[in-house]
């Protein structure tokens, strides 16, 4: 077992370096949201891994700090197990505030329909930051069934879900001053 330069191994070791660099920092999240073992076999050593790697916060610097330290992590792990990581970085997205008076407005259409709040840090790189240079920016996130499970093909909203949230967005629009 001391001989084996595991690739595989190492990625797992990669996954808890980041679970534990992001795990209780408020803001910050890192997933690694793909894993691959090209040409595995049941008997073989893995040769080869690939993963990816998703850090997001609630402003740059947090996230920076992070991703160089996972990094760092990376090549520690890489030499002590014998292996070669090579990181290609695909993108990166400066972190968006939304603006705290739609935010309020969204927050006080919520209560308006007799629900508590609930404050969620997105890190969001889809339309909310594409538009920040132009306008202000909000986001109302709506419950996912399944478990909360988004951005997959187990996504569920329910009818009612989806109905709260086209309310709240309607009283937000109307009463926006």
């Amino acid at each position: 077992m001391p001989l084996r330069h595991d690739a595989a191994a190492a990625a797992a070791e990669i996954i808890l370096a980041v679970e534990r660099r992001c795990s209780g920092v408020s803001g910050l999240v890192g997933t690694v949201g793909q894993l691959a073992v090209p040409l595995g076999t049941i008997n073989v050593i893995p040769g080869r891994c690939e993963l990816s790697l998703d850090v997001r916060a609630a402003d740059d610097r947090t996230r920076d700090t992070a991703a160089a330290d996972i990094l760092s992590a990376i090549e520690n792990i890489a030499e002590r197990r014998g292996v070669t990581a090579e990181v290609k970085e695909i993108a990166r997205h400066s972190a968006v505030r939304c603006a705290q008076r739609l935010q309020s407005s969204f927050a006080e259409a919520v209560a308006r329909m007799a629900i508590e709040p609930f404050y969620l840090v997105s890190g969001a790189g889809h339309d909310a930051a594409m538009f920040a240079d132009l306008t202000e920016i909000g986001m109302l996130f709506v419950r996912c069934g399944n478990g909360g499970i988004s951005h997959s093909p187990l996504e569920t909203v329910t009818e009612e879900d989806a109905d709260f949230a086209a309310r709240v967005l309607l009283d937000v629009v109307v009463n926006l001053d």
